[in-house]
């Protein structure tokens, strides 16, 4: 399910014209890590650790289009951690909510 969801979000982006910045893989991406921060039994105070595992055991970093080509979305997945890294207090406070 995970991959083909990715390749939705994946073409949303590439229909958009005005979307170079694959907003719609970097919105499934974070909702899938927040999902993955509320389900892991790692210590999610320790965030790289939980980037870690989460890289390991849950994301789907590359996808092969349509056309045969291979598509990389690891720096938008670094793009994602450093926001939440850099956002660490607010990120806490929401999930303990």
């Amino acid at each position: 399910m995970a991959i083909q969801q990715l390749h939705f979000f994946h073409q949303k982006d590439l229909d958009n014209a005005n979307n170079n910045q694959n907003s719609y893989v970097k919105a499934y991406y974070l909702h899938y890590l927040l999902d993955y921060f509320r389900e892991t039994r790692v210590n999610i105070e320790d965030i790289d650790l939980v980037f870690e595992k989460f890289l390991q055991n849950k994301v789907i970093v590359e996808i092969t289009d349509s056309r045969g080509n291979k598509k990389n979305f690891q720096e938008n997945i670094k793009e994602i951690f450093k926001l939440l890294k850099d956002n660490k207090k607010e990120l806490y406070e929401d999930l303990r909510l």
